[in-house]
């Protein structure tokens, strides 16, 4: 059996027994009982899986048989008197703190959690700097390379061929023609060397650096980076704006659910540490 598979096989361990007419059973083993309904929980609430079944519907029945066989080994663990063992008894205690905490966090956070129109809007307002796009420029570059442990030769050979190709560009050569002739950044290459609209923080610094101090259709000096030498003639710049309410609304009501839920989680924990004690000793971790 595949890794995968192996995953796939613990999925419906904790089938709960349901049945009715509009519920028919689609598998049985012993005691336990696996029910349509059953079945589609378990894939509904699994991203994953519901995608694999919908590219290979055939995983229904695999899934089914596996089901069958973790149900199987189950009984012959309970026969041979497994859940008196003190490990076992630890590993069933661990998964049932587990599905607790997870139901007590479903029920108490996200239970009718919720974002209106008005409060997305009202959040939108107070954090109108978290949805600006920074100022971004639009250019195209040449690069030369220079090797990594480049003798003074070679240097020196990179240096005076980008030189010439600036030279041919201000006596009125198309950049993007030069690019694709001489650049040697594979990714920019075919695209006369347009880099698209970038932001700061996105190039290396020193790339950076020296472009954000170009103007509109300004020729760069040689630019020496660690890749080698670029020349880059900047296209466009796009101011830093706010972007409007209606574009990035539904990430509005996302940012504003999670802080809700970071609220309510907050409290919830707050209100439990006080009833329960709680203690921490990081300096006995391994």
């Amino acid at each position: 059996m595949s890794k995968f598979l192996a995953i796939l096989w613990l999925l419906f361990l904790w089938a709960a027994p349901l049945s009715a007419k509009d519920n028919p059973v689609v598998a049985k083993v012993g005691p336990y009982t696996l029910t349509r309904a059953d079945f589609e929980r378990e894939v509904e609430g699994n991203p994953q899986l519901k995608a694999l079944i919908t590219v290979k519907p055939e995983m229904k029945k695999i899934l089914l048989e596996r089901w069958v066989e973790v149900n199987l080994l189950a009984l012959g663990g309970k026969e041979a008197g497994l859940e008196k063992d003190p490990e076992v008894r630890a590993q069933i205690e661990e998964q049932i703190r587990l599905i607790l905490a997870q139901n007590f966090y479903r029920k108490k956070v996200l239970s009718g959690l919720k974002v209106t129109e008005g409060e997305a809007q009202q959040y939108y307002l107070k954090h109108k700097k978290d949805y600006s796009l920074p100022e971004r420029i639009q250019a195209r570059h040449i690069l030369i390379r220079v090797p990594e442990k480049a003798s003074p030769k070679e240097e020196a050979a990179a240096r005076a061929q980008i030189e010439k190709i600036r030279r041919q560009i201000l006596a009125g050569a198309d950049f993007a023609k030069m690019a694709r002739q001489y650049s040697q950044d594979p990714g920019t290459k075919e695209k006369g060397g347009d880099l698209g609209l970038f932001s700061r923080g996105q190039m290396i610094p020193e790339f950076e650096e020296a472009v954000f101090k170009l103007k509109v259709g300004e020729l760069s000096p040689p630019i020496r980076t660690r890749f080698g030498y670029h020349l880059v003639r900047v296209e466009a710049r796009v101011p830093a704006q706010v972007q409007p309410y209606e574009k990035v609304k539904e990430q509005v009501k996302k940012d504003l659910l999670e802080e809700k839920k970071t609220e309510r989680l907050s409290a919830l924990l707050s209100r439990l540490r006080k009833k329960y004690p709680v203690e921490l000793h990081p300096e006995n971790l391994p």
